[in-house]
């Protein structure tokens, strides 16, 4: 499948836009997930663990009171243990465990392992907060069970802390607690132990927050090593991309410089087309157009031509009607006179040398007045009337009249596809049967004069046979030695001749009927082997006033 330039050109930027979108969806992506496990870890898990360790300070304090060492710890005492909530109050275990267990349970802000292990944190705390170990720890201790025994059963450890903080108020407020009083002993072993509890839960906590900072970090060096991959690979992309629209968008250079040449008049040189696009179109197009032009600059040249060869032609015609009208009447003159002479030296004996000379000089004055009537031939040529013409029927009578002729010169006379347009030949075409006829004629005795300088077998054929397009194909060939390679493309030229007896106005005279019948003459010389001459006249069938 092929695109086009467009098209081409589209999804190159697209896939340039989905590479860097794809980097940046995916930078998005993993430094949100880094920015919500930062955020849990700095406002969630690390605030529970400060507080686990700010409360653990404030039972150490209270632990240094009950040892009485100032006079006024009893009644500091009766001031921080009201405050001092280790279980339910808003910095007490309770409040922690729900606060990890939340984030245990939330989904999409943490690993599973780490969301895990906070849920372990915080059922732990729980279940110390809802056990009896405070209670075993005392009861095995010999502590008053009736103090710390419940009115329903074993007290919790939340329960008893508070039986135990109301005793031990109520005893300080008269005056009877003192460093060795069974309540001081018990609420310093309780405190200890939920102390120990605090640092147990705050150690634990210490493993969850170095492993969500490490896998952070490992987060943050994989997202970091993947935006660079990522980046190389869009950014090697987007240099493919750029090539390739460099290389699609190189015929429009190609092209230009061609329209360039153009304008400068060179119409040979021709663009590459190497694709089918709209460029290769565009390119087939301009070839096209190149084409034409130089057929058309080719159709103005042969046309100036075709001009100034008449022009020529007339300034010819008007020379040759001059001259001949001022060499005609004294060449009459003389021939006369020397007619005269010739017919009175006839009864003197001693006259042969000069009836021999006046012989001589009416065979010359003969010559030139036959090249006077060709000149003024040729300056007259009338315009053909036309009329249906049977080619075949008049090609038959030629070649019957050249019979003589061409015997006499030893040549051998073949003809092929002359038949009358009724016995199944060419059909007739409008044309001028006279000067048709002497344009056939001046071409054959051409070549009949061709062929008396060779030797034999010397060989003149007459051809006819349809036009393709409507009309009819001439051919006069012989196998004589071909026309000069110096004259080859000037043969058709007033006074262009390889004779040295001859005017050079037969072919010209020719070409004038041929182009007179809206036709066209070519010669084509050598033949095969090397040698030869052949003349192709096309007549249409309408004459001059076809196309």
């Amino acid at each position: 499948m092929r695109f086009s330039v467009s098209t081409r050109i589209f999804l190159g930027f697209a896939v340039v836009i989905i590479a860097f979108g794809s980097t940046c969806a995916y930078a998005l992506y993993k430094m949100s997930g880094l920015r919500r496990s930062v955020t849990v870890v700095w406002k969630e898990v690390i605030p529970v663990s400060n507080q686990m360790k700010a409360l653990s300070r404030q039972l150490k304090s209270a632990e240094e009171l009950f040892d009485f060492k100032r006079p006024s710890d009893g009644t500091w005492l009766q001031q921080v243990l009201p405050s001092l909530e280790p279980f339910t109050g808003p910095q007490g275990l309770e409040i922690a465990a729900q606060r990890l267990e939340t984030l245990a349970q939330a989904e999409g802000t943490l690993a599973d392992e780490d969301r895990a292990e906070l849920g372990l944190i915080a059922g732990r705390m729980k279940a110390f907060i809802e056990g009896r170990e405070l209670l075993d720890m005392l009861t095995g201790e010999g502590g008053d069970t009736l103090l710390i025994e419940g009115d329903y059963g074993p007290l919790s450890n939340r329960e008893l802390y508070d039986r135990l903080v109301r005793r031990t108020l109520k005893k300080a407020s008269l005056g009877e607690l003192k460093k060795a009083s069974e309540e001081t002993a018990m609420f310093v072993r309780v405190l200890r132990r939920i102390n120990r509890e605090l640092g147990d839960t705050a150690r634990a906590l210490a493993g969850p927050i170095r492993a969500i900072d490490q896998r952070a970090e490992a987060d943050e060096r994989t997202t970091s090593l993947a935006v660079i991959i990522i980046a190389s690979v869009a950014l090697v992309l987007s240099l493919l991309m750029l090539w390739m629209s460099q290389l699609t968008l190189r015929p429009i250079r190609d092209l230009r410089e061609g329209a360039r040449r153009i304008a400068a008049g060179d119409y040979h040189d021709r663009v590459k087309v190497t694709t089918s696009d709209e460029i290769g179109q565009l390119a087939a197009e301009f070839n096209t157009m190149a084409e034409s032009l130089m057929k058309r600059d080719a159709e103005l040249e042969r046309q100036r031509e075709e001009l100034m060869r008449a022009d020529r032609l007339a300034v010819i015609g008007k020379l040759a009607a001059q001259i001949t009208h001022e060499v005609r009447n004294p060449l009459s003159s003389i021939g006369l006179n020397a007619e005269l002479l010739e017919e009175e030296l006839e009864d003197l004996e001693d006259a042969g040398d000069a009836r021999a000379s006046l012989g001589a000089i009416i065979r010359e004055v003969q010559r030139l007045k036959s090249i006077t009537e060709e000149y003024l031939h040729f300056a007259r040529l009338p315009r053909p009337e036309l009329a249906s013409v049977d080619v075949g029927a008049l090609l038959s009578q030629f070649l019957t009249f050249l019979q003589h002729e061409v015997k006499e010169a030893g040549v051998s006379l073949t003809s092929r596809g002359v038949v009358a347009s009724l016995e199944g030949g060419p059909p007739p075409v409008k044309a001028d049967a006279d000067q048709l006829r002497q344009a056939i004629l001046n071409i054959a005795r051409n070549a009949i004069e061709a062929l008396r300088t060779v030797e034999e077998p010397r060989e003149l054929e007459v051809s006819l046979e349809p036009r393709a397009g409507g009309g009819v194909r001439i051919r006069i060939a012989d196998n004589g030695p071909g026309i000069d390679d110096a004259l080859r493309e000037r043969i058709f030229e007033p006074f262009v001749t390889g004779k040295s007896h001859g005017t050079g106005l037969g072919l010209a005279l020719t070409r004038e009927i041929v182009v007179e019948h809206g036709g066209t003459i070519d010669a084509v010389s050598p033949l095969e082997g090397g040698r030869g001459t052949a003349f192709v006249i096309e007549l249409t069938l309408d004459g001059p006033t076809a196309g």
